[in-house]
């Protein structure tokens, strides 16, 4: 990314809470979740600026903090194991994120929205990870 993009903090009774914040809060949920395998990026170069704690713009998770109301609104790109349903997971997804943001932040979450990527099997992530080494 060529040009600074602004952090959005969200300043309450004197607290400033960036958005990286959330994303780590998010980025650590969702990792705890058995049936996701790993964030989705639009390419390479968004895998190896997640590997490194940057943000671009196919970054896989993006915050947004209404200026007005200091609703929390969090995009999620994500892969998901074969043969899971995968409404239930994306509500359970859904519901820790919402949880845990609101725990640590005193927050409301305004909505989660998950894309699911793709449905991959286990032994395919491990062969294209042995492929990439």
């Amino acid at each position: 990314m060529s040009e600074e993009t602004p952090v959005q903090h969200l300043v309450k009774n004197g607290i400033h809470i960036s958005e990286d914040v959330y994303s780590s809060i998010v980025s650590s949920t969702v990792l705890e979740i058995e049936e996701v395998i790993q964030f989705a990026n639009s390419g390479i170069v968004g895998g190896l600026a997640n590997l490194i704690g940057k943000k671009t713009s196919d970054s896989p998770i993006h915050v947004d903090i209404d200026e007005e109301t200091s609703d929390v609104t969090v995009t999620i790109n994500i892969v998901l194991k074969f043969g899971v349903f995968i409404p239930k997971v994306v509500e359970n997804i859904q519901k820790k994120v919402t949880a845990s943001i609101k725990d640590m932040t005193g927050q409301t979450v305004a909505s989660v929205n998950v894309r699911v990527h793709n449905v991959m099997k286990v032994e395919e992530v491990k062969e294209t990870t042995e492929e990439e080494a």
